[in-house]
């Protein structure tokens, strides 16, 4: 396209007509009217010639009238007088009858002819008998038929048809020539206007190609000036006789010349290298385009720049005599080629140098590429396992499984995981742990993503790993085995052992008794007074052992009954006395007067307390032991009693604090050497307050005593579970809703339970509970809670057996389980496939920042008439993990407006054009309560600009409800609920009072 082309239509140019079209336009005028002439001359002879062939019938008409005139006047003088000179016109016009009928038969209708032919027939037929009858019969005859009037009436109809002939003849004349007239008068006007507008046109055009010509050479001038491309003209001599802006510029900064300059004027590098070239296109009239030149700028000769060069011939009515010049700086460009290249390099060079298997597919998932790991591997070649050629090296049994886990990666666009065995080079089968990452655009819009251009997966290497877990398995059923033996050794141990000793203490009873009537045997008696001792504490230690194996084993069983808990504590004194008296130790009691009555386990409380005074006797000399107790109330409105005992001790640092409960553990080894014991009381201890539903405290410093504190409900029966908490420890717990999601509690101690439901849900979460995994797993196929609290020792099926079940089950293996337990076993826990391990007492604040990560972002509500199309934002929703109501339409969600209830977390609705949605929007954003809820207008069909323009700053986004994979839509819900998280995670690390309750 030409620049006079794009220029506007001119005021004197015709509607329509462009310029090009112009000469076109006139010169078929200027023929039309030379058309519009002959045709009016061709029309008109053929209108003459008409006439005078009409002229040419009325004229033979009357000839034939006139001969038939002459016939009758000869009939009749010959009738009359019976002279022969009569018969003389008589003759000529009978000889000239025909042959006037067929010249007059050729010019007019065959009907009108044949009419004519037979009228004269007639008359010469009744002329010939009048004649005939004068010669035979004489001058009466002949008379007579004159008289007869039958020659008359044929001469009148004659003498009427020939005249409505040359009428009719005369009317066409007269038609011929006023058509002719029109005509010529039409087509004159027409040939001589059509003659003017081609006159006035072509001159018309001859002025606007004037101006245009002016137009294109401005316009070539402002392209040549402005283009973003160096251009300039060089003459003959090979001297710059033109340059625009960017060539100024570059000639400026970069190769030093000016307007004016000749190539002479150039450094010697850039001269060397554009001069041989420049006379080429002079001499031969060649062209050279982008020719790469490397410069250095004479004001900067350290920087390099790197330039396009294109020389053209300008060409004159001599042949050249000048030279064109394009000029690009490509210096930026191939910085950041250079850059990319260098990029690229490091990509490949960290990729070939990573331990893993490491490959790069297209978007739609086919393989472009392997590090050499990957082929060395595989023993196969980049060539044979391009695409999808990576199914060769895959087991049968696993290829149709992972080909379609990676494809719904692929249409979702999430990131892909997933273990396979893969057979290597030598045909051994290993196996893999395989993920990838879609790679993505850079999006234009901040915060946006990108579309994928492909995926970025490595595969590592897990044979060892799975092998380990397999022998760590192993290794877990034999040492379960051998704590199953173990405990029975105990029990049967314990059994053996204490029935020798209680022989011991009953014979060194009696003999004290009879050494006692002995005078003199002052000494025996303190030896046996010893045996009894050490033989009472070692009973004392084979029961704690004995305990130990029953809590283990989970046998342990809790028998509560109503006490006074003060009357307890002065038993308990009474009994311990002496045994706080040996190290010079005194004991007081501080009990509250309304202490009043307990509903628990007395033994175990009693075995607690003796504990806790053993161990504060045992690691106090001289000092001051304290028993303290008081009842409080909690924040659920339950009653609690806190037991203290505090000494003024050796204490302890941080780190004894730190291994306190543990069993068989002591403080160090010079504790245990100086003081003696197992290490069983404590945690015994710390069991028994566990399972009565309370917990212990400890604090202490070195050398300022140590002090205990249990808090115990007063009466067990709070804890035990309502109606609702009974059907669950069954496991068939009525439905709930939580907006955090939810959550199934493991846990065969009830008070456990209780504590951490209460938590639970004072986080948000729903709560459902099982007292054993044989009642747990069950319930996980149908909740598929957000997340499971896993206690370890349990009765019927442990934890590690429920763990392990679940990670076995592909429909379960996703859900997280967090182990909530007091033994020791992380390492365990996490080789099963635990999210998390928790020791107890738990610490709440440690409990929320685990369950923060799988927090549902809360509950949306979706607005959308069809059913369908509601379901299916239902299934979206909840597969993002949100919790769902929904609504047919404006009306249903007024009332769930106007009911007063707490306003979701976000609102997804349809919007249309012209359609109720906006409203919708509108009403939501007039609610006060309702504003600061994120709403999502999904758009069906297409939305004009104003209905955009209405819709900014009342909604979030706007979103195409027909975009499928909705990848808009999803990544707007992650990015809502990864601001809730962040939310609650700041909300988490603010400080919180605790619960009420203590902890398990």
């Amino acid at each position: 396209m030409t620049s006079a082309d794009t220029q506007p239509p001119r005021p004197w140019l015709p509607a329509g007509v462009s310029r090009r079209a112009a000469p076109v336009a006139a010169g078929l005028l200027v023929l039309l009217a030379a058309l519009a002439v002959a045709w009016n001359v061709a029309a008109g002879a053929r209108a003459r010639a008409a006439v005078a062939a009409a002229n040419e019938t009325v004229l033979r008409a009357e000839a034939l009238l006139s001969a038939m005139k002459d016939v009758e006047t000869g009939a009749r003088g010959y009738a009359l007088t019976g002279n022969d000179e009569y018969l003389q016109p008589f003759a000529s016009g009978t000889a000239e009858e025909e042959r006037r009928l067929a010249a007059l038969g050729a010019a007019v209708e065959r009907s009108r002819s044949a009419r004519l032919r037979e009228l004269v027939r007639d008359k010469v037929a009744h002329a010939s008998r009048v004649v005939e009858a004068r010669r035979r019969e004489g001058r009466e005859a002949a008379a007579r038929l004159v008289e007869s009037g039958e020659g008359k009436g044929a001469m009148d109809a004659l003498r009427t048809e020939i005249t409505g002939l040359q009428e009719s003849e005369r009317g066409r004349i007269a038609a011929s020539e006023r058509r002719d007239r029109i005509r010529s008068a039409w087509l004159n006007s027409a040939a001589l206007a059509s003659l003017l507008l081609g006159c006035a046109l072509a001159a018309a055009h001859m002025v606007a190609r004037r101006r245009s010509e002016r137009g294109s050479r401005a316009l070539l001038e402002d392209v040549l000036e402005n283009a973003p491309v160096g251009l300039g003209f060089l003459d003959g001599s090979l001297r710059f006789r033109h340059a625009n802006k960017a060539l100024t510029k570059l000639g400026e900064h970069a190769l030093g010349v000016e307007v004016g300059s000749s190539v002479a004027d150039l450094s010697p590098d850039l001269r060397e290298q554009i001069e041989p070239r420049l006379r080429a296109v002079l001499s031969e009239g060649r062209t050279f385009a982008n020719l790469a030149v490397d410069i250095r700028p004479p004001d900067r000769p350290e920087e390099l720049r790197h330039l396009r060069m294109s020389f053209f011939p300008l060409r004159g009515e001599a042949g050249v005599d000048g030279v064109g010049i394009a000029v690009t700086d490509v210096t930026l460009r191939r910085r950041a080629e250079l850059r990319l290249r260098q990029r690229e390099a490091q990509f490949r060079t960290v990729a070939e140098s990573i331990p893993q298997l490491a490959w790069m597919t297209d978007a739609e998932g086919a393989i472009t590429w392997y590090n050499k790991r990957w082929l060395d591997y595989t023993g196969k070649t980049l060539e044979e396992l391009r695409g999808w050629g990576w199914r060769k090296v895959h087991d049968p049994d696993h290829v149709e499984r992972v080909e379609e886990s990676f494809r719904h990666s692929l249409r979702t666009c999430e990131p892909w995981e997933d273990t396979f065995p893969l057979r290597g080079a030598d045909g051994e089968w290993r196996w893999f742990l395989s993920r990838a990452v879609p790679v993505r655009e850079e999006a234009e819009e901040d915060g946006a993503e990108g579309p994928v251009t492909g995926w970025f997966g490595t595969n590592t290497d897990i044979t060892d790993m799975r092998r380990a877990e397999a022998q760590l398995a192993d290794a877990k059923e034999a040492a379960e085995e051998a704590n199953r033996a173990k405990s029975q050794f105990i029990a049967n141990m314990s059994h053996e052992l204490r029935t020798p000793l209680s022989a011991v203490i009953g014979y060194s009873e009696m003999l004290e008794e009879e050494a006692a009537e002995i005078e003199g045997a002052d000494t025996m008696l303190e030896d046996l007074r010893k045996i009894n001792g050490n033989a009472r504490h070692l009973l004392s230690l084979i029961n704690d052992v004995l305990d130990l194996s029953k809590i283990e084993a989970g046998k342990m069983e809790v028998h509560a009954e109503d006490f006074d808990a003060a009357a307890l504590l002065g038993e308990v004194a009474d009994t311990v006395q002496a045994l706080v008296a040996r190290k010079s130790n005194t004991l007081e009691l501080d009990l509250a007067p309304d202490l009043g009555a307990m509903h628990s386990d007395p033994v175990k409380l009693r075995q607690c307390l003796f504990n806790l005074l053993g161990n504060a006797a045992k690691f106090t000399e001289g000092g001051r032991i304290t028993v303290s107790a008081r009842r409080e109330r909690g924040a659920d409105g339950r009653g609690r009693l806190e037991f203290r005992v505090s000494d003024t001790g050796i204490g302890m640092t941080e780190e004894h604090l730190g291994r306190l409960f543990r069993r068989f553990t002591q403080a160090d080894s010079s504790t245990t050497r100086r003081f003696g014991g197992t290490g069983l009381g404590l945690s015994i201890t710390k069991a028994f307050c566990t399972m009565l539903g309370g917990d212990i405290a400890v604090e202490s410093s070195p050398g300022r005593g140590t002090a205990f504190t249990i808090r115990l409900p007063a009466d067990l029966r709070d804890l035990e579970a309502p109606a609702e908490e009974a059907a669950v420890a069954e496991g068939t717990a009525p439905e709930e809703e939580g907006p955090a999601g939810t959550v199934l509690v493991v846990d065969d101690d009830v008070a456990a339970r209780d504590l951490l439901v209460r938590f639970l849900r004072r986080e948000g979460f729903a709560v459902r509970t099982a007292p054993h995994g044989a009642a747990a797993l069950p319930l996980v196929r149908e909740l598929r809670p957000t997340a499971v609290l896993l206690d370890v020792m349990m009765p019927h099926m442990d934890g590690w057996a429920v763990l392990s079940a679940m990670k076995a089950d592909p429909e379960l293996a996703d859900i997280p389980v967090v182990m909530v337990s007091f033994v020791q076993q992380k390492g365990l826990a996490f080789s099963l496939g635990a999210a998390d391990y928790l020791t107890k007492p738990v610490q709440w604040a440690r409990l929320k920042e685990v369950l923060d990560r799988y927090r549902s972002p809360g509950s949306a509500l979706v607005v959308e008439g069809d059913p369908e199309a509601r379901a299916e934002l239902r299934r979206l929703l909840e597969a993002e993990g949100w919790a769902v109501e929904e609504a047919a339409d404006r009306a249903a969600v007024l009332r769930r407006m106007d009911e007063g209830g707490p306003p979701p977390g976000l609102v997804l609705a349809a919007v249309q054009a012209e359609g109720e949605g906006f409203r919708l929007v509108q009403d939501i954003r007039r609610r006060p309560d309702w504003r600061p809820v994120p709403l999502i207008a999904l758009a069906e069909g297409e939305l004009s600009q104003p209905e955009i323009e209405k819709l900014r700053g009342q909604v979030r986004r706007v979103v195409q409800s027909e975009d499928d994979p909705p990848t808009e839509l999803i990544a707007e819900l992650r990015s809502i609920a990864a601001g809730r998280k962040r939310s609650s995670g700041a909300a988490a690390a603010a400080p919180e009072p605790a619960p009420a309750a203590a902890t398990p």
